[in-house]
């Protein structure tokens, strides 16, 4: 595929994905509305049982920045895991699958060109999610953090999005469609640390998330508002993140076109 028939797949899937928010007002407030839901929920939840003072010795970050942190990029990592698997199960869904198949677009092009779009979104969401907080918590200096928060969301979403691939073929292949979803959706939550950090976790724990792009990531970002600048160990899990992403590649190919196959196998079902 060429680059500039690439452009035109993403321009095309935003359009559809933009068209579909814009009509259906209640999901354009739930983008904007969510990040401060979940934040509220777990910060309430949490001076409960310990209280702002206990959490910021512990984890060396106001609760309220931490968690909305969290929220937003709960959301904009998980956007090309949901996204792909629930279009494709969509399309099943619709009768459109059959024609999806059949197209010679390569189907992990295709699945990665479905992601973006709905990252673009989730992007645009943290002007409304993380600038008022970091500018209430952090004064001007929380644009220009929030900013770098932004940037270095769309890096942890990229990075993610070969293993996202494979989480989706799983998905796909196993049969389980949203059930499979809904159990694997908790466990990249708590493979992720967006909200509990992975410096804190057990060491068998931290040792399985070592092999999470996204867990990588995160940690770097968790480490930006914690420190306000950017150390060696931080580029240098930046750079475990891309080396796992490229890692995972080839095997999301094969994930997706094991997918495929079966499904030509099987046939359509009605």
């Amino acid at each position: 595929m060429r680059f500039s028939e690439f452009i035109e797949l993403v321009k095309v899937e935003y359009m559809m994905v933009a068209a579909e928010i814009l009509r259906r007002k209640a999901a354009l407030f739930t983008i904007v509305a969510w990040p401060y839901v979940l934040m509220l929920f777990v910060v309430i939840i949490g001076s409960i049982m310990g209280g702002f003072t206990y959490f910021q010795q512990n984890v060396g970050v106001n609760p309220l920045l931490f968690f909305i942190t969290g929220s937003y990029l709960l959301m904009t990592s998980l956007a090309f895991f949901d996204e792909i698997a629930s279009r494709f199960l969509y399309d099943e869904f619709i009768g459109t699958l059959p024609y999806v198949i059949i197209s010679p677009t390569s189907k992990v092009v295709l699945a990665l060109t479905m992601g973006i779009p709905r990252l673009i979104i989730n992007v645009l969401m943290g002007l409304t999610s993380l600038i008022p907080i970091y500018v209430y918590l952090r004064g001007p200096q929380g644009v220009l953090d929030a900013f770098v928060v932004i940037l270095l969301s769309i890096f942890s979403a990229l990075t993610f999005a070969t293993l996202a691939v494979i989480f989706a073929s799983i998905v796909l292949i196993s049969g389980g469609k949203w059930r499979a979803m809904n159990i694997l959706r908790p466990l990249m939550l708590l493979l992720s640390g967006v909200m509990y950090p992975r410096y804190l976790l057990p060491l068998i724990t931290k040792l399985i998330t070592g092999f999470v792009p996204l867990a990588h990531s995160v940690e770097v970002i968790q480490l930006f508002i914690r420190y306000n600048t950017f150390s060696e160990y931080m580029f240098m899990l930046m750079g475990i993140a891309t080396a796992l992403a490229i890692i995972y590649l080839p095997i999301s190919m094969k994930g997706l076109r094991a997918w495929e196959l079966k499904y030509i196998k099987e046939g359509a079902k009605t």
